[in-house]
């Protein structure tokens, strides 16, 4: 596998795993604030936190076992992957910008 597609799968997968365990982190003092907010953030982790772990599993065992995708689309399915985890990673990190920063006006 090229080098620098290694390298920007990797930087993905670190990115997408430092967003779900921000919201995470995060989360929790919403368990205090209300049920509506507690329901809302229960939701969005189902529907993106489970296939972000799929992502993250999948990545991590293809990056150890797989070294050399097989011609232009493997590497399509590759910059496919690493879209979608960043995309995942975006709304892990803009809803934890919005727990912190919602309430400070």
């Amino acid at each position: 596998m090229v080098r620098p597609v290694r390298i920007i799968w990797i930087s993905a997968v670190v990115v997408n795993i430092a967003g779900l365990a921000l919201f995470v982190l995060l989360k929790n003092q919403w368990f205090f604030q209300g049920f509506f907010m507690d329901i809302l953030n229960i939701m969005l982790l189902q529907m993106l936190g489970i296939p972000s772990v799929a992502l993250i599993v999948v990545s991590l065992l293809l990056l150890k076992y797989y070294r050399k995708p097989p011609g232009w689309a493997g590497y399509t399915g590759i910059f496919i992957m690493i879209a979608a985890l960043l995309w995942i990673a975006g709304y892990f990190l803009f809803f934890s910008w919005l727990m912190v920063f919602g309430n400070a006006r």
